[in-house]
């Protein structure tokens, strides 16, 4: 695999936290090359009806601590982020 460069940052960071998420998928939309991580079922509802981008990575485990979760998404972040650049995946989920 080729060696892929990408900025992440929160909506915490960006101060969409707040921001309702159709208001999220279409700024997300207008941006081209974006990949939501959620827990959130709305955004895959919202990816599923209005087509992508953006992509999404549904996380799709429990609430748990912090540790747990880190190593949960980094087994398959990679694969994740592989198939939705460059396979026909919108939504990959990571249970």
């Amino acid at each position: 695999m080729d060696e892929i460069k990408i900025k992440c940052i929160s909506f915490h960071l960006l101060t969409l936290n707040q921001t309702p998420d159709l208001e999220v998928y279409h700024l997300a939309r207008n941006k081209k090359k974006v990949i939501i991580i959620s827990k959130d079922e709305d955004y895959r509802e919202l990816v599923a009806w209005k087509g992508a981008p953006p992509k999404l990575i549904a996380i799709k485990f429990g609430n748990c601590p912090s540790r747990l979760f880190w190593e949960k998404l980094k087994t398959e972040i990679y694969d994740a982020i592989d198939k939705l650049i460059y396979g026909d995946l919108d939504i990959f989920d990571i249970k």
